[in-house]
């Protein structure tokens, strides 16, 4: 069976559209995972116990965020808040907790503040005591979604007042400023008897 030059250029016209399609599906993906790595935006948090949500990461102290304006332009965003802590979710001591960072993009450094009362303005308060905390990737399809600090809550019969800190690198355009924000958590450990 012979074809004609005009079947012959659609089929080359139809493979050719099926060729861009197949191009822009394995490469819209890539372009979406860059820009996401520097969204520009102050990272939702949770704590979390295994899969269990205990608390979403309520915004507190300060935050210091700078993005990008457009015609080379940057905002900064510096913002205080109020000091708040969320209502207090009980776990066993010695509990392995987590808080998951909704960020693509690994923090530069992560940490994990344990205050053991509040003031009487609902600031933390006494002796604030850092938390070993390990950091990893949450990966999904392949593909980075979420970062995890884990520590633990050991003593018994505690509250224990919680900040988290991360510090990113999440600036392209907008020179060399250090952007931050901070987290609060509160869980009471239960008695261990």
């Amino acid at each position: 069976m012979r074809t004609t030059a005009s079947e012959s250029a659609s089929g080359r016209l139809w493979m050719g559209m099926v060729v861009a399609v197949l191009v822009a599906l394995v490469t819209i993906p890539a372009i979406q995972s860059s820009v996401s790595a520097h969204d520009h935006q102050i990272p939702q948090t949770y704590l979390k116990k295994g899969t269990m949500e205990l608390q979403a990461g309520t915004r507190v102290a300060e935050s210091n965020w700078v993005r990008p304006a457009g015609d080379g332009l940057c905002v900064n965003e510096n913002t205080l808040y109020r000091w708040r802590f969320p209502d207090t979710s009980r776990v066993a001591a010695g509990s392995k907790l987590k808080v998951r960072i909704f960020k693509t993009q690994r923090p530069d450094f992560f940490e994990i503040t344990a205050y053991p009362a509040l003031d009487e303005e609902g600031r933390p308060s006494g002796e604030g005591r850092l938390l070993p905390r390990s950091l990893e990737r949450v990966v999904r399809d392949g593909k980075t979604v979420a970062w995890d600090a884990y520590f633990e809550v050991n003593r018994p019969d505690r509250d224990y007042y919680l900040v988290g800190e991360g510090h990113w690198k999440d600036r392209e355009g907008c020179g060399d400023v250090d952007q931050y924000a901070s987290w609060s958590f509160h869980v009471k450990t239960r008695d261990l008897s």
